[in-house]
């Protein structure tokens, strides 16, 4: 009985990994525009054809990157929540689904990354106090566009709300919300140290499913102190009649 059982825990793991897997091959292969401009840019020695790769990396982030990334957290989502089964037709249909939203939310946010971008380079040499709170503006958008992947898969809601709710999240919570960034960070450190081929195939999937599994947590923990309040809130409004 118990064999039977570790069996089958040893088979639904290995098949979310597989799952897991292809998905991550399928963000890569949306992505390939990216990947081939950032290596691009790596290896250029020419300054001129940073203004050339440059503007069309920034083009290609709303284009592929968001849409797909955002794609990605909703499949791990569905697979942390345990939806049901998931295939490349469903990460599909994500993509698709929700691609105005987040092209028009990948436009605003790569603009706030290349506007700190801009202040970092620029004040590196002007002022160390506005080097420090360039960094610190970088450090904050890198936390926000975490955390609003997770609210773009978990809700249904406009995004204004998704914003607005975000936000306080990032404030409220501000030692989960810099964990989280913190363990993604790692996540993709780590992988590349031990090996290209680990990272590519292995950290995007893995960040995001910490990213969203660390928010689901701080989410249930939220919604099962709220309705604590609530119960404390009528019970003393009950005693008070």
């Amino acid at each position: 009985m118990a064999k039977g059982k570790f069996y089958f825990t040893l088979y639904e793991l290995s098949d979310k990994l597989t799952t897991l897997f292809l998905f991550n091959l399928f963000w890569l292969m949306l992505n390939i525009p990216v990947i081939l401009l950032t290596m691009q840019i790596l290896v250029v020695t020419q300054l001129g054809s940073y203004y050339i790769l440059g503007p069309l990396l920034i083009w290609t982030l709303p284009v592929f990157f968001y849409p797909s990334t955002q794609a990605l957290f909703c499949v791990v989502r569905d697979l942390i929540l345990d939806k049901g089964s998931l295939t490349l037709k469903s990460f599909w249909t994500y993509f698709i689904t929700n691609y105005k939203e987040s092209f028009l939310t990948g436009i605003m946010l790569t603009g706030a990354l290349v506007g700190v971008g801009v202040g970092l380079f620029y004040s590196w040499s002007i002022s160390f106090m506005m080097f420090t709170i360039f960094l610190v503006l970088l450090f904050y958008v890198l936390t926000m566009i975490i955390q609003l992947f997770s609210f773009q898969a978990h809700f249904n809601m406009p995004v204004w709300w998704k914003f607005k709710r975000m936000h306080q999240l990032v404030f409220a919570k501000i030692l989960y919300s810099i964990s989280s960034l913190l363990v993604v960070l790692l996540i993709l450190y780590a992988t590349f140290e031990m090996s290209l081929f680990i990272f590519v195939l292995a950290a995007p999937v893995a960040s995001v499913y910490s990213a969203f599994f660390l928010f689901k947590v701080q989410y249930n923990k939220m919604m099962r102190l709220r309705k604590q309040t609530s119960k404390r809130l009528d019970t003393s409004e009950f005693l008070e009649v």
